[in-house]
């Protein structure tokens, strides 16, 4: 992995891999198809987590201490072909061992009569809608449909097919008298495909999923696995607080709020330069979200661009986009708003402000997105909710030690109220599925008392300070990756430099062979005790009588040795 994983990232893929190993040797050994959960909140970081397992199964891993799964085969499956390609994306930065080609997104023109062993196929079920083309067989150069190609790779046995659904909430619900197509994928349909072995479900919200499963009577549910908040809100990948502002008083204010959400943007930009140069880190642009009704006029639209093009002096003509369904570019006033894939605007530093209706993608995460201005009524609380559980991500991907506005999140609600606004901060804080963020309402944010001299503050800002080591973290995981920094590092006067991992591994050596010196009677007591096994023998009669029992002691085979060996390694990282 190009990426260091936080533990209780690497504590969840190591889990994950746990089941998916006992699922296929369920299916392997007893043709017993399982499933089970991976749940997440936004912002943990769950394609990291599924993409260390991937990588793991795929190429082996001994930091999650597990052998290669030649055969093992992934479908990702998902109702979002944005989604896809965006955890495609997210897959290949993280991963430095898995090859693009090994990360196939499945479109009209997939002609394999099987899935390979070593890839990652990506999905979304809209394409086995019953007239769409990879539905038909027989058509063109494609001789049989996916379906059939589902059906080839859990037949054949040749592949460890793994089932993954992102989203796994979804289309777990059957629409009216007939199953959903994920559905059809998990269960088979008679005649066309069998049921998938396993299947691996990742959501911030399993319940439906695991419902779903429970109601299967050939299928065994594996225990969830889940990512616990309390630590994703130590790592510092989240916003800490989530600022809902309404209006106090009955009125129309959307010209007013849309003013300091502007304004709120602004400070955002201003405080994220000054951070970047006293601390010589990347410089943050800010995104402004705008979220419209389903139907907002042109008239409406063009106020709002009015609004925006008067409060923020020098934007530019590429800054304003819009991710509506429709899909197309926008003239509003002077201005052509182009529409891009959401996906694609984090990395498109000119975009400074997104125009969007309802959820901006199921799955979109744009940590520069940090303001949020909506228009939608006060009944639409769980689409401002959903855009809003988007907006959680640190831009650095850690929180922020000097300014605590950075450390979160602006939302400016102008057509909520006091009690309609309750409902919006409960539906983000609704268990199983809630932002990992504290919602705070109607914060007032307090500058230094400008009565103090000048003094004071530069007193306090010179004391010397250390952050509090994360309680969670492994502390040779720390040591690990302080020689690595140390060693990476341009340190003063050589200190250390290029030896840093030696002098760790030097260290943690003499305290090994001290402690080896110590116990070395119970250590080599130990040695015996496993290098064995004792076997009891008890002989009865038929008809049950205790005639005598007998232990002997019998050589430990290799592969139980191995076994505990490895064990042990896993549990001191």
């Amino acid at each position: 992995m190009r990426y260091d994983l936080f533990d209780y990232q690497r504590e969840a893929a190591a889990t994950v891999l746990k089941r998916l190993m006992a699922a296929r040797d369920l299916w392997a050994s007893h043709d017993t198809r399982s499933s089970f959960a991976l749940s997440a909140v936004t912002g943990s970081g769950k394609t990291v987590i599924a993409t260390a397992v991937i990588e793991a199964m795929v190429h082996g891993s001994a930091d999650l201490g597990v052998e290669p799964d030649r055969p093992a085969s992934f479908l990702w499956v998902t109702d979002d072909p944005a989604l896809n390609r965006q955890t495609r994306k997210r897959m290949i930065e993280a991963s430095d061992l898995l090859h693009p080609n090994q990360l196939v997104i499945i479109e009209n023109d997939f002609l394999n009569r099987n899935l390979d062993a070593g890839r990652v196929y990506f999905l979304n079920v809209q394409k086995l809608s019953k007239n769409s083309g990879l539905a038909q067989g027989g058509n063109n150069l494609r001789e049989i449909s996916m379906w059939e190609v589902i059906a080839n790779t859990v037949n054949d046995g040749r592949v460890d097919l793994y089932l993954i659904l992102d989203e796994a909430h979804k289309g777990m619900k059957a629409e009216r008298d007939r199953s959903t197509i994920v559905q059809r994928i998990i269960n088979g349909q008679p005649g066309t495909n069998p049921p998938v072995p396993v299947v691996w479900g990742i959501s911030a919200t399993i319940d439906r999923f695991n419902a779903a499963m429970a109601g299967i009577s050939d299928r065994t549910a594996l225990p969830a696995v889940a990512v616990d908040l309390a630590k994703v809100r130590a790592s510092g990948l989240v916003k800490d607080q989530l600022v809902l502002d309404e209006p106090a008083e009955a009125g129309t204010f959307g010209s007013t709020l849309l003013r300091e959400a502007i304004q709120s943007a602004l400070d955002y930009e201003k405080r994220w330069a000054e951070y970047a140069e006293a601390e010589h880190e990347p410089t943050v642009l800010p995104i402004l979200v705008m979220q419209v009704p389903d139907k907002a006029s042109e008239t409406k639209l063009a106020e709002l661009i009015g609004v925006l093009d008067s409060q923020w002096p020098g934007l530019g003509p590429d800054a304003v986009v819009n991710v509506f369904g429709e899909h197309k570019d926008l003239d509003v006033a002077d201005r052509r708003i182009r529409w891009v894939n959401p996906e694609s605007i984090h990395d498109e530093t000119e975009v400074r402000v997104v125009l969007a209706k309802e959820a901006i993608s199921t799955g979109w995460d744009c940590p520069r997105a940090e303001v949020l201005y909506s228009e939608r009524p006060a009944s639409d609380s769980t689409h401002i909710a959903q855009v809003i559980g988007r907006m959680v991500r640190q831009p650095l991907a850690r929180r922020v030690p000097t300014d605590d506005v950075l450390n979160s999140v602006a939302c400016y609600l102008p057509l909520f109220n006091r009690k309609s606004l309750a409902e919006i901060k409960a539906e983000l804080e609704r268990p199983g599925d809630g932002v990992p963020t504290e919602v705070v309402v109607r914060t007032r944010l307090f500058p230094r008392n400008e009565r103090l001299p000048a003094e004071v503050f530069t007193l306090v800002e010179s004391l010397p300070s250390v952050p509090t080591p994360d309680p969670l973290a492994s502390p040779l995981r720390r040591a690990n990756i302080l020689a690595k920094l140390l060693t990476d590092s341009e340190v003063p006067g050589g200190a250390l430099n290029d030896h840093a991992g030696e002098d760790l591994r030097k260290l943690l050596n003499s305290k090994l062979d001290g402690l080896a010196a110590q116990y070395a009677d119970q250590v080599a007591d130990n040695i015996g005790n496993i290098e064995s096994a004792d076997i009891s023998r008890t002989t009865l009669t038929h008809t049950g009588q205790e005639i005598g029992v007998v232990t002997r002691s019998i050589a430990t085979h290799a592969q139980d040795l191995d076994r505990d060996t490895r064990r042990v390694i896993r549990s001191v990282r």
